[in-house]
């Protein structure tokens, strides 16, 4: 108002003449002073709004105030998030929208510009520059900021699920002989990359496409570190060996031993045997001990779970099996100059080169009224979660499926204790009662032993996703299957891909399979202390298997399509915790995400699921085929593993 009264004041005393020559023409002053007076009043009554006609997008933003500026700015950055961006890294690209990536009209620049359109300039043009206000238009231009954050967690979920993490070297078997499974490099796109990169794409207009470099990643470890691991461990097994559990005895040949033994990096990388996979393969060759059905255990009866009491049984073996095994085969390991030249460690064939060894291992003693104690305080008293899926009747895959099933039946995920499917099941093979069954190798069906045992981990992950399980390991398909909630489903082979969770709660979870000739149930117990719901897309909560396939959403990643159930747990004390399963399904049997072709050039038998295809080792598990460059690709939560399959 100050300026506005001085101006009129310089107005008014420029002149006393009836006629005021302006610009070279004669207007009246009476005439004058009454624009003057028109634009005065338009602007005091208009000073905290947008002068009339200034566009934005295509969008008047006349009259608005500072707020409604803010919030056309809001409604700019909705419309943003329809505009298609493509990233591109190397030869792998995959489609979303700038908003999405983090980028958003700025609000405040916005009003700010718009709130200063068509003000200032000289005194005596104003009036006549708001006269033009009523018959064209000004328009500025929208500027945008970018979110670090949105953008490097946009990296982590969108485009480095692309590419392939670097895979370290792993002792694996050959035949029956330990060797070094090569590693292999890897690649992924930095924080900080694609925020940097999107302003330019943005200025470039729509459609919009930005370029990102990935950075080279190395395994951490070389094959050489592990050659002296594996030869040490190869020599500790050449021979046979005597197991001792109290009075009893079993020979055990040393190369029976090798499919227990893994890695370790705890305190220095080295070999180690382990103990579960030991125990559960000796407790059957010491019957006279006791059997594990002579323990307590749960049974579930009208949908209940209820403790079956048990008398005292003393059964193969305690907790230090794996390290009183390693121990012993160390302890008496002959080893001589030629084996230790062998490059895979094997020790000669020569029975009188060496006499057998004997391993003392410790049983383990399970009493009635402690077993039943110890089950009272897990805590198991209700179903928290249950999932069904079906399948046709009397097929070898059903076989396969219920078989697993009897496995788990019966498990007890303690609190904290993570669930490894394939550490509780073990290897699927004929000896063991699995059958050949359908599967997809690099697209095409084949036949494969334990074929079909997808469905159970499908069933499984569905139980502990509702459940609130902390999921830590899974694969999904790469081709959708119509008995499967759409991106809710995972796959399974031996020893990769793998299924992994977690118990976050303080109860035990009893996991309780049932089955018909044509469904498969898993049906978690415990006390119910996570609520889980599944996030609409409207950001709304739903809870229950048919309201949360509602909230499946689906985005385009090249070819493919990318199919995502978001959950939120909400724990005893308040907090909560969302996170979400996806899968990526490829357009089309032998088809990659760009639209390749992956069939192969060489067919598989029955017994045999990995093909090599110029240079890429394709694995195959049940409804599923994954390709990997040079070695293994392990994913947790978010990822895809890739292994020699079953």
């Amino acid at each position: 108002m100050p300026e506005l009264a001085s101006d009129l004041a310089q107005c008014c005393a420029v002149s006393n003449n009836r006629r005021w020559p302006l610009l070279g023409v004669g207007i009246p002053l009476g005439l004058f002073l009454l624009l003057v007076a028109a634009w005065g009043i338009d602007s005091v009554v208009s000073a905290d709004h947008v002068v009339r006609n200034v566009v934005v997008e295509q969008t008047n933003l006349g009259g608005l105030s500072e707020a409604d500026v803010m919030q056309a700015g809001t409604d700019l950055t909705t419309r943003f998030s329809s505009e298609p961006l493509t990233i591109t890294i190397g030869d792998t690209s995959v489609s979303t929208d700038p908003v999405s990536l983090g980028a958003s009209v700025d609000g405040e620049r916005l009003a700010a510009d718009a709130l200063a359109a068509r003000r200032g300039g000289f005194f005596l043009l104003r009036p006549f520059r708001w006269i033009g206000t009523f018959f064209t238009d000004e328009t500025i231009e929208a500027h945008y900021v970018f979110d670090d954050s949105v953008a490097d967690q946009a990296t982590l979920d969108l485009i480095n699920p692309l590419l392939t993490m670097p895979s370290d070297p792993e002792l694996g078997l050959s035949g029956d002989t330990l060797t070094v499974i090569p590693g292999s490099d890897g690649a992924i796109v930095g924080p900080g990359v694609l925020v940097a990169a999107l302003p330019a794409a943005i200025e470039g207009g729509s459609p919009y496409e930005v370029t990102v470099p990935s950075i080279p990643l190395k395994p951490d470890l070389g094959p050489a570190e592990l050659k002296a691991i594996m030869v040490e461990a190869n020599a500790a097994t050449a021979n046979p060996v005597i197991i001792q559990v109290l009075d009893a005895q079993v020979e055990l040949d040393g190369t029976d031993i090798r499919p227990w033994i893994s890695l370790t990096d705890t305190e220095a990388l080295d070999w180690v045997i382990d103990t579960q996979m030991a125990t559960a393969a000796l407790q059957p060759l010491f019957p006279t001990l006791g059997d594990e059905g002579q323990q307590a255990t749960f049974k579930v009866i009208d949908g209940l779970p209820i403790i079956v009491p048990a008398s005292e049984s003393v059964v193969c073996c305690d907790e230090q099996t794996g390290d009183l095994l390693k121990t012993g085969l160390l302890a008496a390991a002959i080893v001589d100059d030629q084996n230790a030249e062998d490059p895979d460690g094997e020790a000669a064939e020569d029975d009188d080169s060496a006499s057998l060894r004997t391993i003392r291992l410790e049983p383990s003693i399970v009493g009635s009224d402690e077993g039943v104690a110890e089950l009272e305080a897990l805590g198991i008293i209700e179903e928290i979660s249950s999932f069904t899926t079906n399948h046709r009747c009397c097929e070898n895959r059903v076989t396969n499926i219920q078989l697993m099933a009897s496995i788990v039946q019966g498990y007890i995920i303690r609190p904290g204790e993570r669930f490894d499917l394939n550490e509780v099941v073990g290897k699927r093979d004929r000896a063991r009662g699995f059958k050949a069954a359908g599967a997809i190798a690099n697209g095409l069906h084949a036949d494969q032993v334990g074929g079909g045992v997808s469905q159970f981990t499908t069933t499984i992950l569905n139980a502990s996703f509702f459940g609130g399980l902390d999921i830590n390991e899974y694969q999904s398909h790469s081709i959708y299957f119509s008995r499967y909630p759409k991106g809710r489903e995972a796959t399974i082979s031996w020893p990769k891909p793998d299924f992994i969770v977690t118990n976050p709660t303080e109860y035990g979870i009893l996991v309780w399979p049932t089955w018909t000739d044509t469904s498969i149930t898993v049906t978690f117990y415990s006390t119910k202390s996570i609520d889980v719901f599944c996030i609409a897309k409207d950001g709304s909560l739903v809870s229950g298997g048919d309201a949360c396939d509602g909230t499946i959403t689906s985005t385009s990643q090249g070819h493919c399509t990318r199919w995502t159930t978001k959950r939120r747990r909400v724990f005893p004390d308040g907090e909560t915790k969302d996170d979400k399963v996806f899968a990526v399904y490829r357009p089309g049997f032998a088809l990659d995400c760009n639209g390749n072709s992956t069939a192969p050039s060489t067919t598989t038998n029955p017994d045999a699921t990995t093909t090599t295809v110029e240079g890429e080792t394709t694995t195959t598990v049940e409804g599923e085929t994954t390709t990997t460059v040079g070695g293994e690709t392990t994913t947790i939560a978010e990822t895809t593993t890739t292994t020699v399959a079953e």
